[in-house]
């Protein structure tokens, strides 16, 4: 008999791979504007013969209407704890009332005309192929919504095929 030795998945995740609870900046332009939302509800996997990422942005983002409008985004992965002060300013401000890329100091470069943030270490490019909102009826634990929910503020969940992975 074999044996199977128990790993955390934590050990296993490494580079663009990693959605370890840290920040993530998600990434879309309408071909005017460009903006950036910091997250951390997010994976990769593999779905309908893709190579797929998943990603959750709030209804009432202003990245989610430029991610509505193009269908593309990119995921950067920085180091949190040095970016700490933009990753606050890019939570705290809303880029329909300001360019928050350039209050957070944060610089653009584009992939093939998707922008992503320059200071990353590694960022992924994606195509959205699949969205849908997460309401309170599609949940079997009861207590996910009312911890992550109180305010009815649901996400919606963006699966985009995942195009190419750039790492520094």
């Amino acid at each position: 008999m074999r044996v199977f030795q128990p790993v955390d998945p934590e050990e296993i995740e490494s580079g663009a791979y990693s959605f370890g609870g840290g920040k993530m900046l998600i990434t879309s332009s309408d071909g005017k504007k460009i903006n950036t939302t910091a997250a951390s509800f997010g994976g990769i996997g593999h779905m309908w013969g893709k190579r797929v990422v998943f990603i959750c942005v709030r209804e009432n983002r202003y990245t989610r209407e430029l991610l509505d409008s193009s269908g593309e985004f990119s995921i950067s992965f920085m180091d949190n704890k040095e970016y700490r002060g933009a990753m606050k300013y890019l939570e705290m401000v809303s880029g329909k009332d300001e360019d928050k890329l350039k209050g957070a100091r944060l610089n653009i470069c584009y992939h093939e005309g998707i922008p992503f943030i320059e200071e990353s270490s590694n960022v992924l490019i994606c195509k959205v192929i699949y969205k849908n909102i997460i309401d309170k009826d599609g949940f079997v634990d009861d207590s996910i919504p009312k911890e992550f929910y109180k305010d009815g503020n649901y996400h919606i969940i963006y699966v985009g095929e995942l195009m190419k992975v750039l790492i520094r």
